[in-house]
């Protein structure tokens, strides 16, 4: 009895001390909510979410092409030989990459078999010349025989003429008559012969002279090749390539070295087949490499190819750009870069950065409220437009038009709904300094 007695005891107890725990939480609960302190009340609107805006304005547009193409140079020579010879020599500074001035020696080859001609080929017009001299010599003689067998003709001919009167007369015979006659003909065969042999004087001057001109156009050809045995740059700019050795032999054609002048460079870039009806002669083109680091060249269309390519559908211009090689960041041949052709015509659009448009959607603040608006763009361009007072280098340029002077929404999110109102902040930035700022982020 007395251990159950001692038990509802401690149930008792601890019941008791339950109740008192409790209650004292509570009423320290009750003493807390009742002094807790209240928030001051403000009777102020709820804030919007503020988003930036820019007036819609047409501006003038250059309309714009993508292109692709390996730039390469305009003056590049491929250095040959033009004689077969062995090498000789080849100077210390003809070596890849280095600069070379036009007419810089590139090669010596052995020219000795070439001096030899020459000079054989002086000795035989040596030779021809003196054959001219005498026959210069045997063309006065020969000119005083025809004249002294002329000379005996008349006088045969005086003497029988007389026989033949005094035949008549009956002072002469006939035997006179022919003898008359004979020594008549005589002097004619030798006016013949003679004469025959002056005539031919000329045949032989012109063969002579003809044999002359061969040995000095032989002679000629000679001295040019022991010229051609010094190979010469035809250029100025720098070495792409050497192909020969000392000790090697070279036949005609073969390339002994490359030279290539950077100061004019020509890229032919290929655009859509569409652009025919825009592009000129003229035109400005800004190229670019894949490396941002690299600065853009700016260079010309100067020509524009008459065909389209069936495969690729595209059409082929020619852009020349000038640089000076000595500076830092010029255009090397071979390099693929991607050209942006600028029209030189322009037209008022209107145009809005690319980054305002979700799909062909585009946001606009009507009434504190954002407004989606259905839009065609019509081709995209890279440049800056100071007058929107927005920094950005890619814009979409519409083919309709927008209400002049109305909110478009800077940097459209899927987050501005149809009908949110929000607060609408026009942008007046410092393009300047905002463009410093994002170059030296790229820097970084």
């Amino acid at each position: 009895m007395a251990r159950k007695r001692n038990i509802l005891v401690s149930a008792i107890t601890q019941t008791v001390v339950s109740v008192v725990v409790l209650s004292a939480a509570a009423g320290v609960f009750s003493l807390l909510w009742r002094t807790r302190p209240l928030p001051a009340k403000v009777d102020e609107p709820p804030r919007l979410r503020r988003v930036e805006v820019m007036k819609a304005v047409a501006v003038p547009v250059r309309r714009q092409w993508q292109g692709f193409g390996s730039a390469r140079a305009i003056d590049e020579a491929d250095v040959p030989a033009e004689v077969i010879a062995v090498v000789t020599g080849i100077p210390a500074a003809i070596v890849e990459g280095a600069e070379i001035a036009a007419g810089d020696v590139v090669a010596l080859l052995d020219d000795t078999d070439f001096v030899i001609h020459a000079q054989i080929a002086a000795r035989r017009i040596e030779e021809l010349d003196a054959r001219l001299e005498q026959l210069k010599l045997e063309e006065a003689s020969w000119r005083t025989r025809v004249e002294l067998a002329a000379e005996d003709v008349a006088l045969a001919e005086a003497d029988f003429a007389r026989v033949k009167v005094a035949l008549q007369r009956g002072a002469a015979r006939d035997r006179e008559v022919d003898q008359s006659r004979q020594r008549l003909l005589a002097a004619i065969r030798i006016e013949v012969n003679a004469r025959e042999l002056f005539d031919r004087i000329g045949p032989r001057r012109s063969q002579i002279e003809a044999t002359r001109g061969l040995q000095e156009a032989s002679q000629r050809l000679a001295a040019k090749n022991v010229q051609r045995c010094t190979i010469r740059s035809p250029l100025a700019g720098f070495i792409a390539a050497v192909d020969i050795e000392v000790g090697e032999s070279v036949v005609p054609g073969r390339r002994v070295c490359r030279v290539v002048n950077l100061d004019r460079m020509e890229v032919p870039l290929r655009l859509p087949s569409s652009a025919r009806l825009g592009v000129t002669i003229g035109d400005e083109v800004v190229l670019n490499a894949r490396d941002a680091s690299i600065p853009p060249w700016l260079g010309e269309v100067r020509r524009i190819s008459p065909l389209d390519d069936q495969e690729t559908r595209t059409m082929t211009l020619f852009v020349e750009i000038s640089q000076d090689p000595h500076v830092p960041g010029w255009l090397a041949p071979g390099r693929f870069v991607e050209g942006r052709v600028i029209s030189q015509h322009t037209e008022m659009r209107y145009v809005v950065p690319r980054r305002s448009l979700l799909g062909d959607r585009l946001l606009v603040i009507e009434d504190g409220t954002v407004r989606s608006r259905s839009v065609h763009v019509d081709f995209h361009i890279q440049g800056d437009f100071e007058q929107l007072g927005v920094d950005a280098e890619q814009w979409a340029v519409l083919a309709g038009s927008l209400r002049e002077g109305c909110r478009v929404v800077i940097n459209a999110a899927r987050t501005l709904s149809d009908g949110l109102r929000v607060e609408p902040v026009s942008m007046n930035r410092d393009l300047g300094e905002a463009r410093a700022r994002r170059h030296a982020d790229i820097g970084r």
